[in-house]
């Protein structure tokens, strides 16, 4: 009898699952093993109650695993995997995110146990923080996981409500538990909490509405945007305005906290301009509500000219702001405002939360503005007006418009959303996020699109680098006088040395290709790092680095003058230009006659010199260009930091380089930049999250479920994807085999 139970694989799956569910319990929670006792840890997790959440977990995993076939059909129902997401939005708004972040670690059973014996509490939010922000999520997702596997409209409509009124009290009880304890909150928990009920809600009431047995790609986020071009941004921009003209704090948030109606307390009387005291007193209002209310009518009509002029009111609206932003900040030292010290200092998150919903609010209607109705929808050129034409036309505008509502919405939150952060994060976004996505962005060229893979990639950084220290003046060996500049004028200098770089690499390495290509390119990295490590000629300063440091960045045009260097925020600004213009460059590039070429060789080398591709030189091209790009970050790092030396430039930031253009997309320019992104952000992130010792083993379990549930990358390009799934094959959950002669 042991012997076929040992032999069932359905016992065999449950002993897999319930043992890693004890691992995971070992996992969670702060290291408590010591070298003197190395059961202390397992003892701690069974003796506590996380165990038997585990093991359910791992239970549950078994059965979900065994019984997946069945399960399957109702998961491509409408709205089911929105509920999901909705649901793991709130499960991490409760245990990861803060709800108090002047209280302990700011989580959400720590901001319990110091209100729960409080005298004065209000009994909702007591309750909310204690057991019933559970019991309201698990009702809420069990009615809409039910209703919209099983299609039960009216089961639905009542999950839609009970998601929306538990977003509602999780917001409520903060609020009351805020207030009580009259902390100064800048936490993201309840607004996490609030995201992830409404996307339940949302869900439940696309599985209600829809007559679709089955979701096609993306049809809610899809059909939101597509119903009214532009509606869903304008009315994003409408909730985002109200959030901040009402509650958000525009000045002094350390301080006196003060929203926009206290913000006209502060300063009426004083020296502010007419212009900014009206903005704070009733213009703020007037340009919210006339610009909402014509962004949105255009929007639901599909007012062309109506559109225009709710752009043009948004962008106007937003310099008002940003003017107004500046006033007071310069103005506050005066008036003797808590931790304020000069412009663009000690402001809140309203009037960049303000300036995020103008810009909404113009996005929404520059969408509506460029979409034409579905009765101009015009067809090619003699082609045949049937239904079906008709049809693919106006799907095709309809894509369009999504698009350019995603690429305004990202620009929007890259413009106002970094004002907002710590000091921290912004560093994090600067230095990390910004640097490896330029450097993605490059690599992507050579492994995505050429399919070269380069292992020494870093070493283009760091000449880069090396040649702005260079030329202005931060090595032992100075440049001639005609030559001394600024760290933005040897952009073009960096990027021409950087380039050739490629090309002495590229050129004795045509002949080469799989691993023996990553061996040469490794060697090549290793051999740069060294010979700035054994400074020839003086000519690097070794291990000391550049003396003195490399100056920041300054432009002097007439009565422009503007100078890198008080905070991150004005790198960011610039790294966002300099991304910008990379991104539409190398998109230009990918559908260009070398871009197909690139591709052509990747696919099949011998087949593209077949057909007529001059190989070399296209290759040699590849790795021009992709090292032309390490050139410009190397300027932007190096004029950034000030100081660096040889170990910034280590082989293992080359791996890192191609894990990111990996885990984004290969050949996916929007997933290279995302996949650099999120594996930037993430050890930042989990460094409050996980014990230290722990992180580097979190972040290779996420790399395995990426590896497993989606191969392709996080934005894999269209043609990637098609060789992991084929063309006109239904998505499958297994991971299919790739040929050699496919891979990197």
């Amino acid at each position: 009898m042991i012997r076929r139970y040992n032999n069932s694989p359905f016992a065999q799956r449950l002993v897999a699952c319930v043992a890693g569910s004890l691992v995971l319990a070992l996992m969670w929670g702060p290291q408590e093993g010591v070298q003197e006792d190395y059961g202390y840890a397992f003892r701690q997790a069974v003796l506590k109650p996380r165990v038997f959440v585990f093991i359910a977990l791992g239970v549950g995993a078994c059965v979900l695993i065994t019984y997946w076939p069945r399960i399957r059909p109702y998961l491509g129902r409408p709205g089911v995997s929105p509920t999901f997401v909705g649901g793991l939005t709130v499960v991490a708004s409760y245990t990861l995110l803060q709800w108090d972040s002047q209280i302990g670690n700011g989580k959400l059973g720590t901001v319990n146990t110091a209100i729960s014996s409080a005298d004065g509490i209000s009994p909702l939010a007591a309750a909310f923080y204690g057991w019933l922000h559970w019991v309201l999520f698990l009702v809420t997702f069990v009615v809409a996981a039910a209703a919209t596997m099983r299609r039960i409209a009216i089961l639905a409509w009542v999950g839609a409500g009970l998601a929306l009124v538990s977003g509602v009290i999780a917001f409520y009880a903060h609020s009351l538990a805020v207030e009580f304890t009259g902390s100064d909150d800048h936490s993201f928990g309840a607004v996490g909490a609030l995201i992830g009920f409404l996307t339940i809600a949302v869900a439940c009431a696309t599985s209600a509405l829809s007559p679709n047995q089955v979701a096609r790609g993306r049809a809610v986020f899809s059909q939101l945007l597509d119903w009214r071009p532009g509606l869903l941004v304008a009315a994003a921009g409408t909730l985002a305005g109200l959030l901040s003209f009402s509650s958000n704090t525009w000045i002094a948030p350390q301080g006196v906290n003060a929203t926009f109606s206290d913000t006209y307390a502060l300063f009426e009387g004083s020296d502010l301009s007419a212009v900014a005291l009206a903005y704070l007193q009733w213009l703020g209002w007037a340009l919210f509500f006339v610009t909402a209310v014509v962004s949105l009518v255009a929007c639901y009509l599909r007012l062309r000219w109506l559109g225009w002029i709710g752009a043009v009111l948004g962008i106007v609206s937003v310099v008002l702001t940003l003017l107004t932003l500046n006033r007071i900040s310069t103005l506050a030292p005066s008036l003797n405002i808590v931790g304020s010290t000069g412009p663009w200092q000690n402001l809140g998150a309203g009037g960049w939360f303000a300036c995020f919903a103008f810009s909404l609010l113009a996005a929404g209607a520059a969408v509506a503005a460029t979409t034409p109705g579905l009765e101009k929808t015009r067809l090619p050129s003699g082609a045949p007006a049937s239904k079906a034409g008709q049809t693919a036309a106006a799907m095709g505008q309809r894509i369009g418009s999504t698009n350019k509502s995603l690429i305004l919405i990202g620009i929007a939150i890259a413009l106002f959303y970094p004002p907002t952060m710590t000091d921290f994060w912004q560093k994090v976004l600067v230095t990390e996020i910004g640097v490896y996505v330029l450097l993605a962005v490059g690599l992507n060229v050579v492994v995505g699109w050429a399919g070269l893979l380069d292992l020494g990639f870093i070493a283009f950084y760091a000449i880069g680098s090396y040649t702005t220290a260079y030329l202005v003046g931060s090595l032992p060996h100075k440049p001639p006088s005609w030559l001394h500049m600024t760290p933005l004028l040897a952009i073009p200098f960096a990027v021409g040395v950087c380039l050739l770089a490629g090309l002495a690499l590229g050129a004795p390495t045509l002949r080469l290709r799989g691993d023996y290509l990553a061996i040469v390119t490794l060697g090549f990295g290793e051999i740069i790092r060294i010979a700035a490590i054994n400074n020839p000629f003086n000519l690097t300063n070794s291990t000391r680095g550049p003396s003195p440091t490399v100056p920041h960045p300054v432009i002097h045009m007439g009565p422009l003058s503007i100078k890198w260097g008080l905070n991150n925020l004005q790198y960011w600004y610039l790294l966002l230009v300099i991304i910008i213009i990379v991104v539409v460059l190398f998109y230009r590039l990918e559908g260009s006659r070398i871009g197909r070429a690139w591709a052509a060789i990747r696919e099949d080398e011998i087949a593209a010199q077949a057909s007529g591709i001059n190989t070399t030189r296209v290759k040699l091209l590849a790795f021009a260009i992709g090292a032309s790009t390490s050139g410009i970050t190397g300027v932007f790092f190096a004029s950034q930091v000030g100081y660096f030396n040889p170990d910034n430039f280590v082989l293992n930031n080359s791996i890192l380089v191609v894990a990111y253009v990996v885990f984004g997309g290969m050949g996916s320019l929007a997933g290279a930049m995302a996949g650099a992104a999120v594996l930037t952000w993430l050890p930042e992130f989990l460094k409050d999250q996980v014990p230290a010792d722990d992180r580097q083993m979190w972040i290779g379990a996420i790399l395995l479920l990426m590896m497993i549930f989606r191969p392709a990358g996080l934005l894999p390009a269209k043609r990637r994807k098609a060789e992991l799934s084929g063309f006109g094959v239904a998505a499958s959950s297994e991971t299919r085999a790739v040929p050699v002669s496919e891979g990197l």
